[in-house]
């Protein structure tokens, strides 16, 4: 069963790490907000490019916000 990592806490460049560290299927969430952002999100879209990784956003129970998720292929 893949597991739902969220780094939106930790700091600027442990994307790659955690990428690396996490299963096939595995989610992270990088970022939570109205649009994409955050320190992670350079990270997360070069790791797409390379095709480590599908992004998706996930609307929020809250009005407004998403929740912006890399799963590891």
């Amino acid at each position: 069963m893949s597991k739902l990592i969220d780094i939106t806490k930790e700091g600027q460049g442990v994307f790659d790490h955690r990428l690396a560290e996490a299963a096939k299927g595995d989610r992270l969430i990088y970022h939570v907000g109205q649009h994409c952002g955050g320190v992670h999100r350079r990270n997360a879209a070069k790791a797409s490019e390379e095709g480590k990784c599908l992004l998706v956003m996930k609307r929020a129970d809250v009005d407004g916000l998403f929740f912006y998720l890399a799963v590891k292929r």
